[in-house]
């Protein structure tokens, strides 16, 4: 019984970190693409990321 514990515990461990980094991923993608896609397509460049107060993203 202590052993199925241990191993639930481990799985639900597992899944949380694969959770964690894909939740991860998206979010610095969608994150890093947004900025690109505003200036192109909302502003289509009229203002740079400083007259925006936008700090480019630092990778």
């Amino acid at each position: 019984m202590v052993e199925q514990v241990f191993s639930l515990m481990g799985w639900i461990t597992v899944f949380a970190v694969i959770s964690g980094g894909v939740i991860f991923g998206i979010a610095r993608f969608v994150e890093s693409d947004s900025t690109a896609y505003d200036m192109e397509f909302l502003w289509e460049h009229r203002y740079t990321l400083e007259e925006l107060e936008l700090e480019e993203p630092s990778r």
